[in-house]
This record gives structure tokens, C-alpha cells and sequence, in this order.
């Protein structure tokens, strides 16, 4: 991917740091953890953007159409549409003290989530 990185205009939005995040967590004592294992995969590319993954085999041209690793600016891309999807999630930032609050959060927030899709 070295030319498409060559090719690609990074936008900048900055990752937080282990610090900023443990501090945010201060005192917090539930935690849920989303699995986002493949999340780059789930980030289509714009029509524009897949000519500059083309990429040769011995079958033929082909090119990307979600976002792979190896794409310099996937991560930071990747990490403010993250941040755009849980901004509405009371707590995302600051975990919830009680299990009770936690619950209640979180299930609010995806089934207001899932009437949206």
C-alpha cells in the first residue's frame, strides 16, 4: 500500500493516550468491553477512494472496497468514527460507579441504536 499511501491526504484526529483514558476511568469499577476485532472491515471506502487500492494478482486487477490494514490513515480514521458512533453513550468516557447506572446506560443507548439502523 505504499503508493496509495503516498496517494492518500490524511485527515488529523488524534488517538487518546493510555494515560488520558485510565484517568477518565478513575474510580470506575464495571466495564464493558466491545469487541471491534474487525471494525476496519465494516467501514466502506467512497467510490473515488477504491481506484488507489488496486492491487495486481494472477487473476487479475483488484481493488479494495472497505477499509484494510496497511492504510496509514485507517487507524485515526478509524478511531474518530468510533468516537462519533459512542458520543451519544452517557458514560462511554467515564465508566459508570454502579452496576445498576451501567445497565442502564448501556441498554439505553443501543436500543436507540438499533432504531436508528
Amino acid at each position: 500500500m505504499r503508493l496509495a499511501n503516498d496517494a492518500i491526504i490524511r485527515e488529523r484526529h488524534p488517538i487518546p493516550t493510555v494515560e488520558k483514558v485510565l484517568y477518565e476511568m478513575n474510580g470506575s469499577s464495571l466495564f464493558t468491553k466491545l469487541d471491534l476485532k474487525w471494525g476496519f472491515h465494516q467501514i466502506e471506502l467512497e467510490e473515488s477512494s477504491r481506484e488507489i487500492t488496486t492491487f495486481v494478482t494472477h487473476a487479475g486487477l483488484f481493488r479494495y472496497k472497505r477499509l484494510m490494514f496497511g492504510i496509514s490513515s485507517a487507524p485515526e480514521t478509524y478511531q474518530h468514527i468510533i468516537q462519533q458512533v459512542i458520543a451519544g453513550c452517557e458514560g462511554a468516557h467515564n465508566i459508570s460507579h454502579d452496576e445498576e447506572q451501567h445497565n442502564t446506560r448501556l441498554l439505553k443507548y443501543w436500543t436507540v441504536s438499533l432504531k436508528q439502523v
